[in-house]
């Protein structure tokens, strides 16, 4: 009995961690660094490798299976409420917990989708420009990018109005299964045998309210088919992640808005206005979050600047 007591603290412990210590989604835009001088040709990390897991959803497998074992406990918690051995503290962990799993494997099955997402930047053509290197704070393998060798790498892209189905379990960092198309023909850098075709599949886009008038956070990716490197920084093959915000004029607080330079915002069609920087991400799941049960873990891969597409002459 003893055992079965403290497998079930143990469990938990695991809940409420969970509950209250879910990753976030992007992290901010990485401060800036001064370029280095210094690019000796180094080999590429050879530890930016899919798990063999990656196309199984581990983690909402988890995620199930731990809201399947605080129902069954909730079924025997509930009826002792209110007499002896009432197990308050148990009860309330299991209840938040339930309810956090259920959000969570809503959104990735698309139940608890947006049906009518706010207009915001369809039809926003930019050049952004993909800055990949290692930045402070960032928990990429050591060896990546040491040399402080840096990929640039610009792209074309266009938010599409058109929308996507990502499949379960969708991506945690833009609301879950569904979002918006993102077109992307890929692009182009100098290496040091000369010119370097990237080939990127598009991507998906989202923009969520923030709860503050006006404001949205938009969050982004792009599908890489392989990887490409140069020296000693590789953009994994797989999906990067690009975070910024985004406004409305007429509804932003006031004091929000003196804090933005006009410099620093493009606008689309809708009259939205978006921030040009932002960070770059990938997504590194394993066995200590749970393969993403207790939220995803980000790794940061750089930053980038966007401007305005502009029309070919």
């Amino acid at each position: 009995m003893r055992r079965v007591a403290l497998l079930l603290s143990m469990r938990r412990v695991v809940l409420l961690l969970c509950a209250v210590l879910q990753a976030n989604g992007f992290h901010a835009a990485p401060p800036p660094q001064r370029p280095s001088t210094l690019l000796r040709p180094q080999r590429p990390s050879t530890l930016l490798r899919a798990s063999p897991l990656s196309s199984i959803p581990v983690g909402s497998i988890v995620l199930g299976a731990l809201a399947i074992g605080s129902v069954g406990d909730l079924v025997v918690e509930v009826p002792k409420l209110g007499g002896e051995g009432a197990d308050y503290i148990g009860t309330l962990l299991d209840a938040a917990f339930l309810g956090y799993a259920t959000k969570t494997l809503g959104a990735q099955s698309g139940l608890l989708a947006d049906a009518a997402p706010a207009t915001t930047v369809e039809g926003l053509e930019l050049c952004v420009s993909l800055s990949v290197g290692r930045e402070e704070g960032t928990w990429m393998p050591k060896d990546w990018a040491a040399s402080g060798a840096r990929l640039l790498l610009p792209l074309d892209v266009r938010f599409e109005d058109e929308r996507l189905d990502l499949g379960f379990p969708g991506e945690e960092a833009l609301g879950g299964r569904f979002c918006r198309r993102l077109s992307c023909d890929g692009g182009s850098f100098v290496g040091r045998d000369g010119r370097v075709e990237v080939a990127c599949a598009g991507g998906g886009w989202s923009a969520a309210p923030t709860g503050r008038p006006g404001e949205f956070a938009l969050r982004f990716f792009l599908d890489f088919p392989s990887a490409v490197a140069r020296n000693d920084v590789e953009i994994p093959a797989g999906r990067v992640f690009l975070s910024s915000a985004a406004f409305f004029d007429a509804d932003l607080d006031k004091d929000m808005a003196v804090r933005i330079p006009p410099g620093d915002v493009v606008e689309a069609p809708s009259g939205c206005k978006v921030v040009r920087s932002g960070g770059l991400t990938i997504k590194q799941n394993s066995w200590k979050n749970g393969f993403g049960a207790f939220g995803d873990v980000n790794l940061i891969l750089g930053r980038y600047n966007a401007d305005l597409k502009r029309e070919d002459a």
